[in-house]
């Protein structure tokens, strides 16, 4: 029989314009490999379908194939598992979330790219004797849950939250990352699901097949992963804790909320007792719920609670103060763990912890809804510090269509994600932003106030612009492409003709790829770049045309 290490691609293989460098993990269902884009010049996480209980590699030493006839079944759930999860992480952009760039299907499997993402973990974070500061804690947790707004509004769930599933970037920005939905799925088909558990972290209805899943699921990991952060102790099993208290006993991982001395306020602790509780119907079942329990508290001390009219604000403008005033607490802790060279090397064999990965969703159908509309979603951060007290931009792209894409067209990845007003009413709306904004000091708000134009910005951006447009990044990674530099010039200056000719330019540069992918017989991406090119400048009259054109050739 062979071992799972024979398993794994040699350095070297080239998976379209993907080359492999070495394996970074070996999992029960995938292996994930260090790689590099050929084409882009930049580090990539390539993650391989591979369940190796119902797989094997196939005698060219690339293919991957069901062992057996019987295995077929489950090897083919498994996969569409793994496509439907890295689907949808594809269509998400959200600064706190890493998402799948792309997503390629050959030799009878799947490989989910992902940028290499280099981080400290909470788990390297936390540190024997220290205390990590209320405001830190308080950041990561809204910024995480911020993201998990946006993965629920999806109808999937993390399900794998847990100290090493958090990363810390180098400005201190939280990243959740190890997105386990389909682990979830083809576990179930094997005897490995309680296997894939973290102990602690899973909740009780992870462990029971029949069981929904839902939001409640991913608070109660969020929630023993600040207490973990909080106390340095690990979390005990959630049967453990079930046990106790149906013998009278305390339950040994309620955090006190009164205790004199203490370093968390009430409000925090109140919180994370309430994600933890065992039943899933008694933990909050909406991020708005736990916002408004963070705000009661801290609205009684002001004495002077606002009504909605008087403190709803733009969305973005929210989410922007609580980056920039909690966060400081973030960018503190970050640099004093740097001076005491406790950040992350920048190795690329050491990207995951130890820790097992916990299990996240069975399929779409067994998701708990949770009927609460959120408020949207937080823009990305600026990547130039210059650019980081001006107006954020309001999304103009569309939802990428499922697909599998060309390996030689790694040029154009996911497209901008649809504007979550759209979905959130507008009560919710006002309630989050509301307690959003109750959280920080009323100071904050002053330096959101409209800036005469800044030339040296302006430039600045139209440099970047002009740098990603070389490197064909037009509207992708998100963090670095012309489309959000133009963007963020024409939020200063609405007519600079610089960048809207810069607009001008990305849609030629999608025409010209939609051009030669119809001449190849690539219609399926010759429609994903059409929908970059919409998401950019939708009137433009050659994109009706080739949209009509697109239209007549699918029925034929």
């Amino acid at each position: 029989m062979a071992s799972i290490h024979d398993q794994i691609l040699p350095e070297g293989t080239q998976i379209g314009v993907f080359e492999v460098k070495d394996t970074l993990k070996i999992g029960v269902f995938d292996i994930i490999y260090h790689g590099w884009n050929r084409h882009l010049k930049e580090q990539v996480e390539i993650h391989e379908y591979f369940p190796h209980d119902f797989a094997i590699r196939s005698s060219d030493g690339l293919g991957v194939e069901p062992k057996s006839p019987s295995d077929k079944e489950n090897f083919e759930y498994g996969l569409k598992a793994f496509l439907h999860q890295a689907e949808i992480l594809m269509q998400i952009e959200h600064p706190n979330i890493a998402g799948v760039e792309n997503i390629l299907q050959f030799n009878g499997t799947a490989y989910q790219l992902m940028a290499h993402q280099e981080g400290l973990s909470l788990v390297r974070l936390v540190q024997p004797d220290t205390t990590i500061a209320e405001a830190e804690l308080k950041f990561i947790l809204i910024s995480i849950l911020d993201a998990l707004q946006k993965v629920h509004e999806c109808k999937i769930i993390h399900g794998g939250i847990q100290p090493s599933a958090i990363l810390l970037d180098k400005n201190g920005e939280p990243l959740l990352t190890h997105f386990s939905a389909a682990r979830l799925a083809i576990a179930a088909c094997t005897s490995n699901l309680a296997n894939e558990l973290a102990t602690g972290y899973a909740a009780v209805e992870q462990y029971e097949q029949a069981s929904v899943l839902g939001p409640a699921t991913d608070f109660y990991a969020l929630g023993a992963t600040l207490y973990y952060c909080m106390t340095q102790r690990q979390p005990d099993a959630v049967q453990n804790r079930i046990m106790a208290l149906s013998k009278g006993e305390p339950d040994p991982m309620t955090l006190p909320v009164k205790s004199a001395g203490t370093a968390y306020s009430a409000e925090l602790l109140q919180a994370i007792n309430w994600m933890l509780r065992p039943d899933y119907n008694d933990r909050p079942q909406s991020v708005a719920e736990i916002l408004m329990l963070l705000k009661s508290t801290h609205t009684d001390s002001q004495g002077k609670p606002a009504t909605t009219e008087q403190k709803t604000v733009d969305d973005t403008k929210s989410n922007a103060v609580v980056r920039r005033s909690i966060g400081m607490g973030v960018m503190i802790g970050m640099i004093a763990a740097i001076a005491a060279g406790l950040w992350f090397s920048k190795k690329a064999s050491e990207p995951f912890d130890d820790q097992p990965n916990t299990i996240a969703t069975q399929p779409p159908a067994t998701y708990h809804s949770d009927q609460t509309s959120l408020a949207p979603e937080t823009p990305e951060e600026q990547t130039i510090a210059l650019a980081r007290n001006q107006a954020n931009q309001p999304k103009n792209g569309q939802i990428p269509e499922k697909t599998s894409s060309s390996a030689a067209n790694r040029s154009v990845n996911k497209g901008e994600s649809q504007d979550d007003a759209a979905t959130a009413s507008k009560s919710n709306v006002d309630q989050q932003q509301v307690v959003i904004e109750s959280l920080v000091p009323q100071s904050a708000n002053q330096d959101l106030s409209a800036k005469p134009m800044d030339e040296d910005t302006i430039k600045v951006h139209l440099a970047a612009a002009e740098k990603a447009m070389k490197a064909v990044r037009f509207t992708t990674p998100h963090r670095d492409n012309a489309y959000k530099y133009y963007q963020r010039v024409l939020a200063i200056d609405p007519d600079n003709v610089e960048a809207l000719s810069g607009l001008q330019r990305i849609v030629d540069q999608y025409v010209q790829l939609i051009a030669k992918a119809r001449i190849d017989g690539r219609l399926e991406e010759a429609r994903r770049y059409l929908q970059r090119a919409e998401s950019v400048l939708p009137d433009d009259p050659k994109l009706h045309r080739i949209r009509a054109e697109l239209a007549v050739a699918k029925k034929n």
